[in-house]
């Protein structure tokens, strides 16, 4: 071996060695192939097995004598195709032993196997990236579109639709309530949520906390006791269900409270006694809990100019009904589902055939 010279760097590593009897051989991998004696044989990308093993054995070289790097060199065994082409054409230089023709062959048709699996890895790359940028363009498409007028105020209607589509429903169960005689215990509640406003409040909240636990221990005392399976079959389905209807009753008599509210300050004594009853009420009441999330709907059809002002809305018709919500629930506590209700001082005397309460003398 007359002399040897090697390079390492990010994008290449290579060695170039000067044999006697004009036996010379350049090996090297760069962007991304691999290059025997200047040519380009197979790929070999960057960071890949190969490209990881050369660099090794190139280190390795820069360290070795004169008189060890030949065995170094044909001890080393290449990974993949692209490496039995490297270790051939270096075992060919250092021994001046030329390979078969047959194995020659096998490696020429393993290589472009090789680099067709790489430029097809690269393509599938390719159209990720194309696919990626069509994604961005389809948001970007949709983004277009939302800022058309008509967009907003269809979304507006849509809305609309929906919030009375609601106030229809709640107004057809307040309906079959009072059709089927539920009417006493409606006007107890709301009767009770109107005097006793902040402490019906407060017990709903706490109610709403203690709901899970009292469940759960409603189940361990009923397995403990003797009752056991049989109070289970009826306990389990018809707690939440009982509880589902408490917060309805609640929000309804909520409801209807606060329309009867409303006609008190719109009308005047005997006019408002000759208006007032229960379906006006419940009418204009669930109009006045749903007003805040019908505006915000109706600020919406304005586009994204308004939308502070609608966010703002939404929050607040949220609030209003969660307070709505609690307060009904409560309410429904106190008042023992509306046949104890709390009236107010100067309330109208209680009919005695609807509400009887226990003198205490």
């Amino acid at each position: 071996m007359q002399s040897s010279e090697f390079s390492m760097s990010g994008r290449e590593a290579g060695l170039k060695l000067e044999l006697s009897g004009d036996r010379n051989i350049e090996v090297a991998i760069r962007d991304g192939g691999l290059f025997i004696d200047g040519v380009r044989v197979a790929a070999a990308a960057r960071g890949g097995d190969l490209d990881r093993s050369w660099r090794e054995i190139v280190t390795r070289a820069m360290d070795a004598s004169s008189g060890d790097l030949p065995g170094l060199l044909m001890g080393w065994t290449a990974p993949g195709a692209a490496g039995v082409q490297i270790s051939a054409a270096l075992n060919a230089a250092l021994t001046g032993i030329e390979i078969p023709a047959a194995a020659v062959a096998a490696d020429a048709q393993a290589a472009p196997i090789s680099d067709t699996v790489y430029r097809l890895n690269d393509r599938i790359e390719e159209l990720q990236r194309t696919v990626e940028e069509l994604e961005d363009d389809r948001v970007v498409v949709h983004q277009t579109q939302r800022r058309n007028p008509f967009h907003y105020i269809s979304e507006g209607f849509a809305g609309i639709f929906s919030i009375l589509v609601t106030y229809a429903v709640l107004f057809a169960i307040s309906f079959g309530v009072i059709f089927f005689g539920g009417r006493k215990y409606i006007e107890g509640v709301a009767d009770t949520a109107r005097s006793a406003t902040g402490r019906s409040f407060l017990v709903g909240m706490a109610a709403a906390f203690l709901v899970v636990p009292a469940f759960v221990l409603g189940i361990i005392g009923l397995i403990i006791s003797i009752v056991g399976i049989p109070g289970l079959l009826v306990f389990v389905p018809g707690f939440p269900v009982l509880c589902v209807l408490s917060v309805l009753l609640g929000y309804i008599s909520v409801a209807h409270a606060v329309g009867e509210s409303f006609a008190e300050r719109r009308y005047y004594v005997t006019d408002w006694f000759q208006r007032g009853n229960s379906y006006y009420f419940l009418l204009s009441g669930f109009g006045l809990l749903l007003a805040l999330f019908l505006a915000s709907q109706v600020v919406h059809m304005a586009g994204p100019w308004l939308r502070a002002i609608g966010g703002i809305l939404v929050f607040l018709g949220v609030v209003s009904t969660i307070v709505a919500v609690t307060t009904g629930f409560g309410a429904v506590l106190i008042s023992r589902g509306g046949t104890r209700p709390v009236r107010g001082k100067g309330a109208a005397a209680e009919e005695p055939d609807l509400f009887t309460e226990d003198s205490g003398d």
